[in-house]
């Protein structure tokens, strides 16, 4: 007996003995050196084509994606026979001659025993085979990224344009338990799109569980995708318009998926300039002795001072008042009806948009019997750009014995409850942040050490720990408006810091976390309820958790160059300088921090410290990484970009961005040669 015969039968009798007889569609582990090509394969003869390299180097990064279909080898052949793969055998051929794998690398194959199957395998594969499911392709794109393809290349490998290749690569991000509930059929690729959109992968986790247990409801998607979500569709875009919102510095993003409206990046920019459109409004309102406050939404309660408008009973209504309301409602009418159909951003329809405003008005006096206007809540409204919501004075009853002298006193316009303080516009510099060649991952990476570092600094300084709180405290309760009650006793939101699923820093906010652990630790043993074991601690011990409590509530992270978050950044600066910050004295840059910067930034750190060493040019990715850490901690120091202490005063600010095009911020995250393109934002009509 020859020896491929030997082998044929020895690797025939090893599947049999493993998995009992051969049988149609079993999947079976072949040694690359036992298959061979069946000449039955309609495409036997045909020469190694020009896309077989390609699809080696696909093969590298994700291994072989659709099994090969074979028979067992009669006689001289080897002991698998390939009756379709063709191609597929081809690369891993190419990556035995490349010296990537050996003979015994094993290829997962679907076997074919008997004529009929063999048959439909050789004609039928492309039409009769269950298509790939989309979640295998999207994890095909991740490994292709690990393996450092670019996008062209993993395009065509897999058949698929390089706008869908970027739209899947966004999807290979998402947690785990997403896909899975997506290859069950538990999500569909629209839900897996909104998963994509959610930053927080224990979030993403915590709702595909739901999924996959079978209680998920797409809005509990919505809710999560849509939060402190502003878009092009809010009303306030239309009546600022792209022009003045892109001339002021505000900058827009498309969705990927193209499914949502283009997305404003910078909110503030759109409030300050929303705000400043109606300003006239705001100054006709207080000519007429009216309080104006300016918020979100319409409210649920009137301010402090103010009372809701009554019903109006029209049967109740005198002649003269039934005449008055029908004349605002004409005007109001005609109003509406001269600004439908022009740009609310035009300069032109502001005098028609306040002669409604005036007789909505007019049509809310017109319906009291007693009293007058006190108040105006302006709002942003989509068909006018802002929408006027009105309260009443309140009327306050005389008493019998004395009415005559209270009802003067009340009709002295000296006596009118006070006009409340206009809000307070927070002014706030624009930050000056170097993007040029740093991505978007890095610039995560570098604010989220930051964030972990101001943590430890904080927790570290009571006294500067209790006057965020208080200033935060102060912005919510006297510097807005409407600040609306929520379950807590206290109207106050808090989430402790977390970056995914990546766990605190020992050495920065893991320090913080573990002293909560352990007062969390004593609170239990207590028996008592937070209140009454806040109040039994000592002053010192208060204070210390105060700290620890404010501290580990502080988020600076920014996931992309392109989205600087000033107000934080200046706030984060006058938080440093209150509390000494120093993130030196309790880190030093590590291999987990320098592993995500390149050789080139690393060899420019090594420029700051002053180091001075010929060696490192030939040293290695982790040796330099090594070489940076070992440097950095003999010194004391860190990058300059950690710190927050550094911030663009207003002036600078406006210098900055009437020196700096638009475009170059944009320019700053274009990718290195041979890297994918990431998603860039919409450019802005100026």
């Amino acid at each position: 007996m020859s020896k491929s015969r030997i082998a044929s039968a020895t690797a025939a009798a090893a599947v049999a003995s493993s998995t009992g007889p051969f049988r149609d569609g079993q999947q079976i582990q072949v040694r690359l050196g036992d298959l061979g090509l069946a000449p039955e394969n309609l495409r036997f003869d045909e020469p190694v084509d020009d896309d077989v390299a390609q699809m080696a180097d696909t093969m590298t990064a994700a291994g072989v994606l659709i099994e090969p279909i074979v028979r067992p080898g009669r006689k001289t052949e080897q002991p698998f026979m390939a009756l379709d793969g063709r191609r597929r055998r081809m690369a891993l051929l190419l990556r035995l001659e490349r010296g990537e794998i050996d003979e015994d690398y094993r290829v997962t194959c679907k076997l074919a025993v008997s004529k009929a199957a063999q048959a439909a395998a050789l004609v039928l594969p492309n039409t009769e085979r269950a298509p790939v499911h989309v979640a295998a392709v999207i994890l095909a794109i991740g490994k292709f990224r690990k393996a450092r393809m670019d996008t062209e290349a993993i395009a065509k490998a897999l058949g698929y344009d390089r706008l869908d290749i970027r739209r899947l690569e966004a999807l290979a991000g998402v947690h785990p338990k997403v896909l899975d509930a997506f290859r069950q059929g538990r999500l569909t690729l629209k839900q897996v799109r909104g998963f994509a959109r959610i930053s927080d992968q224990a979030q993403q986790a915590e709702l595909a569980q739901t999924a996959l247990d079978g209680h998920f409801h797409d809005y509990q998607l919505r809710n999560l995708v849509d939060a402190g979500q502003v878009t092009v569709e809010d009303p306030r875009f239309a009546f600022v318009g792209a022009g003045r919102y892109g001339a002021a510095g505000g900058r827009l993003t498309a969705d990927l998926f193209g499914e949502m409206p283009d997305s404003v990046l910078d909110p503030d920019v759109l409030e300050a300039q929303w705000r400043a459109r109606i300003a006239p409004f705001v100054a006709a309102f207080k000519d007429k002795g009216l309080a104006v406050y300016v918020g979100a939404d319409a409210g649920f309660r009137a301010p402090d001072g103010f009372e809701t408008l009554p019903y109006v009973y029209h049967g109740d209504l005198s002649p003269a008042q039934k005449t008055a309301r029908a004349l605002a409602r004409e005007r109001i009418e005609a109003g509406r009806d001269a600004v439908r159909g022009q740009a609310l951003e035009d300069d032109a329809v502001l005098p028609l948009i306040q002669e409604v405003l005036a007789a909505f008005g007019d049509l809310a006096q017109a319906g009291l019997s007693r009293g007058e206007l006190g108040a105006v809540l302006l709002s942003p409204a989509p068909a006018l750009g802002v929408d006027a919501t009105f309260y009443a004075s309140p009327v306050m009853e005389a008493d019998e014995d004395d009415g005559d002298e209270d009802e003067d006193a009340f009709n002295d316009d000296d006596e009118r409850a006070p006009e409340p303080p206009e809000p307070a516009e927070l002014i706030t510099p624009r930050a000056v942040v170097t993007v040029e060649g740093v991505s978007h991952a890095l610039h995560e990476a570098r604010t989220d050490w930051a964030t972990r570092g101001l943590i430890r600094d904080l927790a570290d300084d009571p006294g500067a720990a209790l006057t965020v709180l208080v200033a935060q405290l102060f912005k919510l309760l006297a510097l807005k408006s409407h600040v609306y009650q929520g379950e807590s006793a206290l109207s106050l939101k808090a989430a402790g810091y977390c970056r995914g699923t990546l766990p605190p820093h020992p050495a920065l906010d893991g320090e913080v976390r573990g002293r909560l652990d352990a007062r969390r630790a004593d609170y239990l043993a207590s028996g008592l309820r937070p209140i009454a074991f806040v109040d039994s601690l000592a002053h010192g011990e208060k204070m210390a958790l105060l700290a620890e409590l404010v501290a580990v509530g502080l988020d600076l992270r920014e996931a992309r160059t392109s989205l600087v978050r000033h107000g934080a950044r200046a706030e984060a600066a006058e938080i440093a300088a209150l509390c000494g910050a120093n993130l030196s004295v309790h880190w030093t840059p590590d291999a987990a921090f320098l592993a995500v910067h390149s050789k080139t930034q690393l060899l420019t750190m090594l420029a700051e410290m002053e180091v001075e060493d010929a060696r490192v040019a030939g040293l290695k990715k982790d040796e330099l990484v090594a070489f940076v850490a070992e440097a950095a901690a003999e010194r004391r120091w860190t990058p300059s970009v950690l710190s927050w202490t550094v911030a663009a005063t207003p002036q600078e600010a406006e210098t900055s961005a009437a020196d700096t095009p638009q475009g170059d911020e944009l320019a700053a995250d274009a990718p290195a040669a041979g890297e994918a393109a990431e998603p860039m934002p919409a450019p802005i009509a100026a």
